[in-house]
């Protein structure tokens, strides 16, 4: 049977056998509980909408959560909205039909994860597919680009598991599709589709909302596209409003509250005294360089856990000065890629706490990914070869964070090795199912 299914795979289409893996490997690898305060943070939220209707959070099954705010007097999620009300629109029928949340393993939050993290993986990968229909490569080169990012890097890892990171990467593989599609066939309704996915990302994950006006830009400067500037941003009042909506009924602002440090400080507080609060303080600048460095080449440095991001930033970056055909999409990723990473260089001290790696630079691979595509164009056997066996050791390292995106870094400050002696453990114990960190992230 298995032989009858892998012949069935190599017989088929590129995008069918993409598709049939993305789904395969989601169904299977998608965890089935929350493993960390920020994701139980995120289903405290989710519980709430649905079965008490308010964002408040210290009656539901995850109070106990450690990424959490007070305000007058109540508990709220310290995290954005809207990765909570997509949530929301998962476990609402899940609900109803009496599939329940619940604090440890549940179907509730493996359903909720697959369809709104997993999906946005899924929808991601296959965006960045079909954007690579744009350049002159051949659809096996195509597909494997495509698996180099969504099975060979950490775009793989962070989608079984629920957070913002990975919708906000997907949500932004699926607006530059739509941007690719806007410029070449020059559509404003490619151009509304585009504001809606850039946009989400936004609000899913703040600091990736630098790309959304960085492409808005990018539209402006288009012949074509700038006569539909109105489609483009028309899509915010099913983004922006909603999520300034949320803040505004929390705390009668529409800031985001994680960037408030008094709402941070209650009795009992993990938060209390705690250096680790992201966005809230600046660097000094000696401290930022040191700290830049070991994000990237450090025991979680994302070079190190996304070895073909090398190759995708190298030929994005030896394209920008060229008359290369995607000259403006190398400039506007670049750009955002470059402004994102610099904020958490600037506000942040932890790298990312417990994670796989540096979770919050996650957004940028779908778009860096793509820039792959010069590498395989006209590439010889030998060179195709060599670019498999790189995808194949990307393969071992994203499918290893898998484990456990929320690495333990109670067995080691090496996340790969954590996850692998947590999994070794977990085989010789299995009663050990999870081990959460219970300390700031």
């Amino acid at each position: 049977m298995i032989d009858a299914i892998r012949s069935k795979l190599a017989a088929a289409a590129p995008r069918t056998r993409l598709l049939v893996l993305l789904a395969m490997i989601g169904i299977g690898a998608t965890h089935c509980a929350p493993m960390s305060w920020n994701d139980e943070s995120r289903m405290a939220t989710i519980q709430s909408i649905v079965e008490s209707h308010t964002l408040i959070i210290e009656h539901t099954d995850f109070a106990s959560t450690g990424d959490k705010v007070f305000v007058d007097g109540h508990f709220y999620s310290d995290k954005p909205p809207m990765p909570a009300f997509l949530g929301a629109g998962i476990y609402f029928p899940l609900y109803t039909l009496g599939v329940r949340l619940r604090e440890g393993p549940s179907a509730a939050y493996w359903l909720i994860t697959l369809f709104t993290v997993g999906l946005a993986w899924i929808l991601g990968t296959l965006a960045i597919f079909a954007a690579l229909r744009f350049t002159d490569l051949d659809e096996e080169g195509r597909f494997l680009v495509s698996c180099a990012l969504g099975f060979g890097s950490t775009f793989m890892t962070w989608s079984t598991t629920f957070n913002n990171h990975e919708l906000a990467a997907g949500f932004l593989a699926i607006g530059f599709f739509f941007v690719l599609r806007a410029r070449f066939d020059g559509r404003a309704i490619d151009l509304l589709w585009a504001g809606l996915f850039l946009s989400l990302a936004g609000v899913c994950d703040i600091p990736t909302g630098v790309f959304y006006p960085i492409f808005f830009i990018y539209a402006l400067a288009s012949k074509d596209l700038r006569s539909k500037w109105l489609f483009y941003i028309l899509p915010l009042a099913l983004t922006a409003l909603p999520t300034a909506l949320a803040n505004y009924s929390i705390h009668h602002s529409i800031m985001p509250v994680q960037i408030y440090r008094e709402y941070f400080q209650y009795p009992g507080s993990p938060w209390n005294g705690s250096p680790d609060l992201s966005g809230i303080q600046t660097n000094a600048v000696a401290f930022t360089f040191r700290y830049a460095l070991l994000t990237l080449v450090g025991p979680m440095g994302f070079l190190i856990y996304n070895p073909l991001l090398i190759i995708a930033v190298w030929y994005c970056v030896r394209n920008v000065p060229a008359k290369f055909r995607f000259h403006a999409e190398c400039i506007c990723v670049l750009a955002g890629s470059a402004l994102l990473v610099s904020y958490y260089w600037a506000t942040t001290s932890n790298f990312s706490g417990w994670s796989y790696s540096i979770r919050w630079f996650v957004p940028i691979l779908p778009l860096t990914f793509f820039f792959l595509f010069p590498y395989l164009l006209g590439s010889t056997a030998r060179r195709r070869k060599v670019f498999t066996g790189g995808l194949a050791v990307s393969v071992a390292i994203a499918f290893v964070g898998a484990l456990n995106p929320w690495s333990s870094l109670a067995y080691s400050n090496v996340p790969f090795v954590a996850n692998i002696e947590q999994f070794v453990n977990h085989l010789l114990h299995p009663g050990q199912i999870y081990v959460k960190p219970r300390q700031p992230e």
